[in-house]
């Protein structure tokens, strides 16, 4: 299975960034080296959006994977590792992007529907961001299932 939750606040959030920069940059009376300081801001703003404007979730039978953006972030956990998976609902307070908690990592680009993934050797909790929280927590439950059954 593989899901995809795009950014949209991230993303317009940058866009409308991006567009006030460069009207600062070109149709104000700033000096030269100013306008060039604050041009060179826009790849600053860019970078952030490349990074996470979407986040990837793929299960297979061996792995439970995430890519964020362009694919330069990324993390994956074995199924073997996995003692269950459930779907949660996020606070205000997890915040979107990568967060850690006491015991709980989250990973997020929009919205407040998760996938909490519980580990069978850790009390350590991971919070996928998905906007197909339940099908996506069936499908790696599944998975987990039938990787007991195999072993």
């Amino acid at each position: 299975m593989e899901t995809r939750q795009t950014g949209w606040v991230i993303i317009l959030a940058m866009v409308v960034a991006v567009l006030f920069v460069t009207g600062l940059a070109l149709f104000t009376k700033m000096p030269d080296p100013g306008r060039q300081i604050t041009l060179l801001m826009i790849p600053g703003l860019l970078i952030p959006a490349l990074l996470f404007y979407q986040l990837t979730v793929k299960v297979d039978r061996e792995h439970v994977s995430i890519i964020f953006g362009v694919g330069v972030i990324r993390r994956k956990w074995k199924i073997s590792k996995l003692a269950k998976a459930e779907a949660v609902r996020n606070s205000v307070m997890h915040g979107w992007g990568i967060h850690y908690s006491l015991n709980t990592t989250i990973y997020n680009v929009s919205g407040f529907d998760a996938v909490e993934l519980s580990f069978r050797d850790s009390n350590r909790k991971v919070r996928i961001g998905s906007a197909e929280a339940p099908k996506l927590a069936d499908s790696i439950n599944r998975q987990i299932n039938e990787n007991s059954h195999n072993l």
